[in-house]
């Protein structure tokens, strides 16, 4: 039989405030979203090869067939990054994650879309493009299904119904976040100086276009629209 021990009344309404009080704290710290922070640029070389010129890709960007691309992200917090592109003709291409890796990025893990030397070239087939990025800090794992099964298609109409289910997950999660404080953005020198060398036959660093971009509720979206021509 357990002992119970009779309190004064002083002990009793402390330890009934003590009841009352910690509940309420240990929910608020469950409920709380970590915060996400992370270097960010998307950027575009155009013009001659001899005279390449480094833009920032905004949303309606105009660029042109043969202009290149490139991403760089940098996780200041751990985060899991989906993205992928919407040709004008609606096909929907997988980017991040890739080669089956998982979306997760942890602190630190400076990513380069294409890597190394390499960078992504607009072909002849012009119109609207989309880039969609999403960044969260907890995994969207219904999106990661999505995408994974999509990357696997080979079939355009199994591809086409895919594409519209993944475009209508990221509407929803969207619209799950849509009250969320907007992202502080602002442009970053990263180290003081380019991470890359430049000079005959290379390409700028586009890490110089970085911004520093803070999502309070745990939840960054942007979908980059290039108007190719």
């Amino acid at each position: 039989m357990g002992i119970i021990r009779r309190l004064r009344p002083a002990a009793m309404v402390a330890f009934l405030t003590a009841l009352l009080v910690l509940p309420t704290v240990s929910g608020a710290q469950s409920a709380a979203t970590p915060e996400l922070r992370f270097l960010f640029a998307f950027g575009a070389v155009t013009g001659p090869e001899d005279k390449p010129k480094l833009v920032a890709v905004q949303n309606e960007t105009v660029l042109r067939s043969g202009d290149r691309l490139k991403f760089f992200i940098e996780p200041k917090t751990g985060m899991s990054v989906y993205l992928f592109h919407q040709a004008a003709d609606g096909e929907l291409t997988v980017i991040l994650p890739a080669d089956g890796r998982g979306a997760a990025l942890p602190p630190g893990a400076a990513v380069y879309v294409p890597v190394a030397a390499n960078w992504l070239q607009l072909d002849q087939q012009t119109g609207l493009e989309k880039f969609h990025l999403l960044v969260s800090a907890r995994r969207l794992e219904q999106l990661e299904t999505l995408l994974a099964r999509h990357a696997t298609l080979t079939d355009p109409s199994a591809a086409h119904s895919s594409a519209e289910a993944i475009l209508n997950e990221v509407k929803q999660v969207r619209l799950k976040n849509r009250n969320l404080a907007s992202p502080a953005e602002k442009p970053v020198r990263i180290g003081g100086s380019l991470r890359g060398p430049e000079g005959a036959g290379m390409l700028p660093d586009i890490t110089r276009l970085a911004s520093d971009i803070t999502a309070a509720g745990g939840f960054y979206s942007r979908t980059f629209t290039i108007d190719h021509r």
